[in-house]
């Protein structure tokens, strides 16, 4: 069996002191006695998560599981870097990283002048739709891991908050606000439960 993971640093494990150890993807890995196959990275958005899915040979997995990221990030080719760049609000307006659009455009200027929460929520929901749509005939799961003062909109399987929301699951956290140690094997204790409910 193999299962696939893809989200941003809470499915990566940051702060944990053994990430490949203590989370959660690990933990319902070994649960199911599968093999873990984990693409998430730090700073993630939901459009590389699709990316990714998109990008991805997914018939050998058995099951899929993905977790939505906030709704501020966001994604951009970098023609001189050759690559895809994360972008989010917090690194850009509070960190001030100026990275240049264009020459009259930054992406300061995009989220002080564009983006609104109205457009954070229509993007995540469009972007949940399509992977819904591309996993119709897999197993999978769509999760939401909130925090940072962020709720997940979108009608996922399982959301999991670090502060009370309504039909949340509450996990723990370290100080920089990602799930403890006890907050992964909470959230995987759940994933298990819905997967051996769902079978």
């Amino acid at each position: 069996m193999k299962i696939y993971f893809d989200g941003c640093s809470n499915t990566w494990g940051a702060e944990l002191a053994e990430p490949e150890v203590s989370r959660y993807s690990r933990l319902v890995s070994d649960h199911f006695g599968a093999e873990e196959y984990n693409v998430s990275k730090r700073g993630s958005s939901d459009k590389r998560i699709m990316r990714n899915l998109l990008e991805a040979d997914l018939e050998p997995y058995d099951y899929v599981i993905v977790q939505l990221t906030c709704k501020n990030r966001t994604e951009f080719w970098d023609n001189n870097k050759k690559r895809w760049m994360q972008i989010n609000m917090d690194t850009v307006t509070r960190k001030g990283v100026s990275k240049k659009l264009n020459e009259s455009f930054s992406w300061i200027d995009y989220f002080k002048h564009v983006y609104t929460d109205k457009l954070g929520n229509i993007n995540q929901l469009t972007l949940y739709h399509a992977m819904r749509n591309l996993l119709k005939d897999k197993k999978h799961l769509i999760i939401g891991i909130s925090g940072w003062g962020q709720i997940i909109q979108v009608p996922v399987d399982i959301n999991f908050t670090n502060f009370e929301v309504r039909n949340s699951i509450k996990y723990q956290t370290v100080p920089g606000g990602h799930p403890s140690k006890e907050g992964h094997k909470i959230i995987a204790e759940e994933i298990i439960k819905h997967i051996e409910n769902h079978k």
